[in-house]
């Protein structure tokens, strides 16, 4: 009788054990990053504001992240980062030699470039993006 009882506590706590490793252990969905590439590019910068962080691997430097936070989401602005790799075409038509660099399109024409140094230091603030989004936003009032 004793042995049964021990049975079913053990079972019962492997049971426990294992339900609970399948409920605990599940992991919420991470959300699905888009990709960009050379043959979907124009489709993505096509609307609204859009700001291209160009990243390598090699880069020297990276760029501050309360840079970009102040921008996402001004005047609907959407900030994608890409590696260079993804966007041979786009790079070269560009130049952009230096990474981490930025680019900004409206409507999908290029508004301004932001290219970094032989150091991997691009010269932009917050504040200049912001009024790169207002210039292109005046220009196309008139």
């Amino acid at each position: 009788m004793i042995h049964k009882k021990l049975i079913y506590w053990v079972l019962g706590f492997m049971l426990f054990v294992g339900w609970s490793d399948l409920v605990w252990g599940q992991e919420t969905p991470k959300p699905k990053v888009e990709e960009i590439t050379d043959d979907n590019f124009k489709k993505k910068i096509a609307k609204g504001f859009v700001l291209i962080k160009f990243t390598a691997t090699y880069q020297m430097t990276e760029l501050d992240n309360k840079l970009l936070e102040g921008v996402n989401g001004f005047e609907g602005c959407v900030i994608y980062e890409v590696d260079h790799s993804q966007l041979k075409k786009v790079v070269k038509k560009l130049r952009i030699r230096n990474y981490p660099s930025l680019a900004l399109f409206h409507n999908g024409s290029k508004k301004e470039v932001w290219k970094a140094d032989m150091d991997g230091i691009v010269d932009v603030t917050n504040k200049h993006l912001k009024k790169a989004i207002q210039d292109a936003l005046a220009g196309d009032v008139f």
